[in-house]
Formats: structure tokens, C-alpha cells, sequence
């Protein structure tokens, strides 16, 4: 096992709980171990990708099976990560393995990742960094006028509802998207599905609460394509609302060190 690894790897653990980059890395504190109960790591037979199953949420909780997967994807499982999130090695991508591990009863999904970090650094000695980089992507903030926004009537305790309908003729349409019990953070995730593709969004609106509303906009083709002008047009003439091109910062881990060949179970 790399001390160096370790070590590295606990202060990413602080440095994510703290907060130091809003870039999605976040791991809560846990009072469990940072340990699975038992950890099987071992190269592929094959380089190709295989199922994984089980974990948190599962039908099967107390038990993950990676069949075949990369370094590269078991990063981003344990931090949370977008691919583009990840720099390194090309072999991160094209090396495979199979992982199996035993998890403590009711081990929640970020215990699960607090405890692949530390299975990555012991046994793959991984060493790694953060470092923030400027994507582009866009702002929304409120238009000229007050925002056309309506409080939600439904009770806030119950889970968020987003739905999209598309309505055309195979060439243009229009796809009524749904918004129940919608915060701004959650509609600027949303935003990137909408687009069917990966666009960084940011909310500088400075509105909380939750709110229902229906948002529609033109689609072209028959799988109803959305782009950001025809968004920003909607959230404009709908809902008082606007997007502006930005550079938008996350974080991005850097790994400066990995072994091949895992160390033996």
C-alpha cells in the first residue's frame, strides 16, 4: 500500500467535506469505517466493459460487484465525478477490473464512496489533486422585471416532478416540460438533460423556494432537439428568467499517481 496514497487521499476526503470546490465531490461524514467489511480487487479477464450490481438503493445493499470497469470509472464512482472531471493516465481508461465488496447493513451512498477512496488508495496506491478549470456553459439570472415564478401548492416534502412531452410533426414542435416542487438549483440540473447533452449551468438568480410551473419550448427533429437559444427564449418569455454565456468553474481531479496491477486481496 502507498502511504503517499493514503495520505492523499484523506486530505481529498477533508478538503471535500469542507467544501473547497463546489464541483461535485462531495462525501459526507460518516461514524462508520472508511473500510469495506471485505474487498476483492483483481484485473479483468477481459477489456471490455461488464454489469456492476448492488450497493445503496439496491435490491442487494450489503454487496457491490464491479464485473469489469475501468480506474478511470471507479474515480468517478467514489467522487462523484463527469468523465471530463477526471485527468490522468490514458490506461485509466483502457485498463479493466473486477471489484467485489462487502458493505456494513445500511451503509449510505456516500459511506460507499468514503469507502472506495480509501480502496483506491490502498490498493492501487492512487495519488491525486484537485484543481479548479474554466468550462464554458451558462448563467441564469433574473430578466428585466420581477420573475413570473409561482410558489409551489403542493406539499414540499414530497419529491420534485419533472416531465417532458414532445408535440410536432417529425421536422419542428414544442416539448411542454413539467416542473413540480422546482428550486432554481434543481432547473439549472436540469437544463443539461433538456439539451440531451453536457452544458454547464450555473444559478445566479438569487431566488429560493420551490415552485410549479410548466416550461415550453421549441424542439427541432424528430427526437424534439432543444439548444440553449431556444431554452433561453423560453425561460425569458415564460418565466422572467434568462441565460448568459459563461465560464463556469469545477473542479477537476488530477491523477498524479496509480499502480496497474492492483496490490493482492
Amino acid at each position: 500500500m502507498s502511504c503517499d496514497g493514503l495520505a492523499t487521499a484523506k486530505r481529498i476526503l477533508h478538503w471535500i467535506e469542507l467544501g473547497a470546490l463546489a464541483c461535485g465531490f462531495g462525501i459526507a461524514q460518516s461514524d462508520l469505517p472508511a473500510h469495506f467489511e471485505v474487498a476483492s480487487v483483481k484485473p479483468a479477464r477481459e477489456k471490455t466493459w461488464g454489469t456492476f450490481s448492488g450497493g445503496p438503493g439496491s435490491s442487494d445493499p450489503t454487496r457491490i460487484s464491479y464485473e469489469s470497469t475501468t480506474l478511470e470509472n471507479l474515480v468517478r464512482e467514489a467522487y462523484k465525478l463527469e468523465p471530463y472531471q477526471v485527468s490522468g493516465p490514458s490506461w485509466l481508461a483502457t485498463e479493466f477490473y473486477t471489484v467485489t465488496a462487502k458493505l456494513p447493513p445500511d451503509t449510505t451512498g456516500d459511506q460507499y464512496r468514503k469507502m472506495m477512496v480509501t480502496l483506491l488508495a490502498e490498493r492501487f496506491g492512487l495519488v491525486c489533486h484537485q484543481v479548479a478549470k474554466d468550462f464554458d456553459g451558462y448563467e441564469i439570472v433574473v430578466a428585466k422585471g420581477a420573475p413570473k415564478l409561482a410558489p409551489t401548492a403542493s406539499d414540499n416534502s414530497e419529491k420534485p416532478i419533472f416531465r417532458g412531452r414532445y408535440e410536432g410533426n417529425g421536422v419542428t414542435g414544442v416539448i411542454r416540460y413539467q416542473f413540480t416542487r422546482t428550486s432554481m438549483a434543481l432547473l439549472t440540473n436540469r437544463l443539461s438533460l433538456m439539451m440531451r447533452r453536457r452544458v454547464h449551468f450555473v444559478d445566479r438568480t438569487g431566488i429560493t423556494g420551490r415552485f410549479d410551473f410548466t416550461l415550453e419550448v421549441e424542439a427541432a427533429g424528430s427526437s424534439g432537439d432543444v439548444d440553449a437559444s431556444s431554452i433561453s427564449n423560453a425561460l425569458e418569455r415564460q418565466l422572467g428568467l434568462k441565460l448568459n454565456r459563461v465560464k463556469v468553474p469545477l473542479g477537476v481531479l488530477v491523477v498524479d499517481h496509480a499502480e496497474r496491477v492492483p496490490t493482492e486481496n
